[in-house]
């Protein structure tokens, strides 16, 4: 998981292919993906709409289903303090 996480890192600055562009990295959108479901949720606890994450509508419902369900079993925070 750390070198999926490092390497989504290494994504150029601007660039517009979205991660989960690759059908492979699908597999990777859970509610036990801690480090992964913050980078879809702003600073406040709101997630980020699809313009900002440029995901295909498919891939930004199953993240929002899945923040929802991690906020739901404690793993995020619904609202930062």
């Amino acid at each position: 998981m750390e070198d999926v996480i490092n390497s989504w890192e290494e994504k150029k600055l601007w660039q517009k292919i979205s991660f989960f562009a690759d059908l492979k990295n699908s597999k990777y959108i859970n509610r036990k993906s801690i480090p992964m479901l913050k980078k879809y949720v702003t600073r406040f606890g709101d997630m980020k709409p699809r313009k900002y994450t440029h995901n295909w509508v498919s891939v930004q419902k199953k993240l929002r289903k899945e923040i929802i369900r991690a906020r739901n079993f404690g793993l995020i925070e619904f609202i930062k303090q």
